[in-house]
């Protein structure tokens, strides 16, 4: 079996030196999505709405200047960000642990008793850091309302050393990269998804028009082992890729993998064992070219969006995740993009055990239509 496998890499990476155009859509698609991101974050400021919350627990005139001010520097924006709303406490509490809310303000009781008696006000502003852009934000709004406040709503001065209210944060998720760092380490994931996908879809087309397949399939060789042999064959031609596009994103953007490099290359290769046989797939039931490239890319770019490639899925609402998880992309992007920020093994198992499972399910459906291709010819 094992000198089928090596027969069958050796002739698809014969096939694929022939024919490079595989190459086109990989460096294409992730370099016009980061020049359309780029272009829409730095000149509308990403346009998202983020729900917030509310909790003034104080009914003194302090507090209610306090409200005012921080409702109209949270929501009264050039780009609505933010939408924000009163909620009591035990409510505003059970949406933020639920990532409903990307944060809320808590003006507590005695807010205006502690100013009144010339006693420094606290603000208690809890965040849920989901995205670290859209966090700076909302903070620093926040904290220009309060600064406002201590400053009488006049032109500040900064100076706040005798500022009547103090803000107490608290972090619920640890720190993000930002959304064009991530959109960065991301893009080099998917010049790899659509290289994988793309190039194993029109790789089994070609063999359809010129009728090869049927010569592969009627050969002695096992269908697994085409199969397995195939997939083989998809992994340097998908990392050749990343020789062109990850130096130019990496360089331009500044922005380097921090976690372990062999981590990280685990993941490119468990990437490109999952979604290999979905190329496969799609070759096997386009039989055209032109067909199986329109939709490796639909493909890829839909995944690549649903799990994760505009914004981490954290912000999703959770019956919305669970859906999401269910897709291999979600997983690939996921591992990527917490090796590529972090040096950590943490978490890292159930997506990496998920990848192979869709590898070895998707293999044997492939093989198994491969067989009935066999018995219909």
């Amino acid at each position: 079996m094992l000198r089928e496998i090596a027969a069958i890499v050796k002739k698809d990476l014969k096939q694929a030196k022939r024919d490079p155009r595989f190459l086109a859509p990989s460096l294409i698609i992730p370099f016009a999505f980061l020049l359309v991101y780029s272009i829409m974050w730095t000149s509308v400021g990403g346009g998202e709405s983020f729900a917030c919350g509310l909790v003034v627990q104080d009914l003194s005139p302090e507090a209610n200047d306090m409200a005012g001010i921080i409702e109209n520097m949270v929501s009264t924006t050039n780009h609505t960000w933010f939408n924000i709303e009163r909620y009591d406490l035990e409510t505003a509490s059970e949406l933020y642990q639920s990532t409903h809310l990307i944060g809320y303000i808590l003006i507590p009781e005695g807010f205006g008793a502690n100013i009144s008696s010339g006693q420094k006000g606290m603000v208690v502003l809890f965040i849920n850091n989901a995205n670290d852009d859209v966090v700076k934000n909302y903070v620093h709004r926040i904290e220009v309302a309060v600064l406002l406040y201590n400053q009488g709503a006049l032109s500040p001065d900064f100076n706040q050393s005798n500022a009547r209210v103090a803000i107490n944060e608290t972090l619920f998720l640890p720190m993000t990269p930002s959304n064009l760092e991530y959109m960065a380490a991301v893009g080099i994931l998917l010049s790899l998804m659509t290289c994988t996908i793309a190039s194993q879809a029109m790789l089994t087309a070609t063999e359809f028009e010129t009728g090869a397949i049927h010569e592969l399939l009627n050969s002695p060789a096992s269908r697994l082992a085409i199969i397995i042999g195939r997939t083989i064959a998809a992994i340097p031609r998908s990392l050749l890729v990343l020789l062109i596009s990850a130096p130019i994103i990496t360089l331009s953007l500044n922005v380097f993998p921090k976690g372990n490099p062999l981590l990280v290359f685990g993941i490119l290769l468990l990437t490109i064992l999952a979604l290999a046989p979905l190329g496969e797939l799609i070759g096997m039931k386009a039989r055209d070219r032109e067909q199986s490239l329109l939709g490796s890319v639909l493909l890829t770019v839909v995944g690549f969006l649903a799990g994760g490639g505009l914004a981490p899925i954290g912000l999703a609402p959770l019956s919305f995740r669970i859906v999401l998880l269910a897709i291999p992309t979600t997983h690939s992007i996921g591992l990527w993009t917490r090796i590529f920020f972090s040096d950590t093994l943490l978490g890292l198992w159930p997506s990496m055990l998920f990848l192979l499972g869709t590898w070895i399910v998707l293999t044997a459906f492939a093989a198994r239509l491969m067989k009935k291709e066999v018995e219909r010819s």
